[in-house]
């Protein structure tokens, strides 16, 4: 079994005395006391008086704490069970500042990841993730930050990530001595920039504004629904690591999900079928929902993205990583477009 971030059974414990000044700020808001702990970049897993805690550092504000602990709080009080609210302290806060941080603690979930290559896990994973917004239907999204409220704003972030593509292909273009990753990207340009502007086109028209006007819509998403964010034991699904998560069309969860098993399944039309099935099951989609769906997955949002890693973040991978990476993201392109016209004459 996969645990968790594998701290539980593989982290190096190490005893309060290693981080004492946090560790007796958890003690002393929230009444318990800490035994050891372990940790993997901004995660501690705890053992402590009241069993296992998991204690996270945040870079977020205050007022994105706030939108996505009362979010997760409200959600949990309408009977949804995936979701790991973070814990109140004596005072009632779910959050507390210490030095120049801001930290949460959430009671330790137990269990393997999800795995995509498994069609069982992803049909769960589809159903859960209809259960959570459709319980996130029933509470009010007020206040939100300005960042974090994507309804509406398809169209320009479509147009915002074709301007950073032409962005990044210029770059490439105008280096002196073009790396093998230059070579690629500048290689399948045309063809990505020309499917981002037939998804921008099939946005305009469909049916998406009205969907955003629609409040039974309206959902508290993810957006990062990644296999080590899921985690499933015997009890369930819990999600995990809501730092992404933005109130949008619930459609912007599921697109996320059938890319995600997509990209790793060679574009599997069947399985896409099943994790639409599973999740309509709960939130049924009506046919203006299958034309947005079909924009939001015309879009080459992976080329996008590992231009964004290559070009803007410069994230410090080797050329290596890139190239596999990106043989990873935008292999079979034949099929994903055979998927793509599928799909549209399926739904769309």
């Amino acid at each position: 079994m996969i645990m968790q971030f594998s701290l539980e059974t593989q982290g190096k414990w190490q005893y309060v005395e290693a981080e004492e000044e946090l560790l007796r700020e958890v003690e002393n808001r929230y009444d318990l006391e800490v035994e050891r702990f372990a940790r993997e970049g901004p995660i501690y897993v705890l053992q402590t008086s009241a069993g296992l805690k998991a204690l996270k550092k945040s870079d977020l504000t205050q007022f994105e704490l706030d939108y996505i602990t009362h979010s997760l709080a409200d959600i949990d009080k309408q009977g949804c069970t995936s979701v790991v609210v973070p814990l109140p302290a004596g005072d009632g806060s779910r959050y507390f500042r210490f030095e120049d941080s801001y930290y949460f603690l959430m009671d330790w979930v137990k269990g393997r990841h999800c795995d995509y290559l498994n069609e069982k896990d992803a049909v769960a994973v589809a159903k859960t993730l209809g259960r959570l917004h459709d319980a996130s239907q029933g509470i009010k999204f007020d206040p939100v930050p300005d960042t974090r409220w994507l309804l509406g704003f398809w169209p320009l972030h479509f147009s915002r990530r074709l301007d950073q593509m032409k962005a990044f292909a210029r770059e490439a273009r105008q280096k002196t001595v073009q790396s093998s990753f230059d070579r690629l990207y500048l290689r399948d340009f045309d063809h990505y920039y020309r499917q981002g502007i037939d998804g921008l086109e099939k946005l305009a028209d469909s049916s998406y504004f009205e969907l955003c006007q629609d409040l039974s819509l309206r959902a508290f998403c993810h957006r990062d629904l990644a296999y080590h964010n899921i985690v499933m034991n015997g009890e369930g699904i819990k999600f995990l690591d809501f730092d992404y998560s933005m109130v949008d069309l619930g459609l912007h969860d599921l697109a996320d999900l059938l890319l995600r098993n997509l990209v790793l399944l060679d574009w599997n039309w069947k399985r896409a079928k099943r994790i639409l099935a599973a999740y309509s099951s709960v939130v049924p989609l009506d046919h203006r929902a299958y034309p947005v769906l079909a924009a939001f997955l015309q879009f080459p949002h992976e080329y996008w993205q590992i231009g964004l890693q290559y070009y803007y973040e410069k994230q410090r991978w080797s050329e290596e990583y890139f190239l596999a990476r990106y043989e990873r993201k935008l292999k079979s392109p034949d099929l994903r477009q055979r998927f793509l016209n599928t799909f549209t004459k399926a739904f769309a």
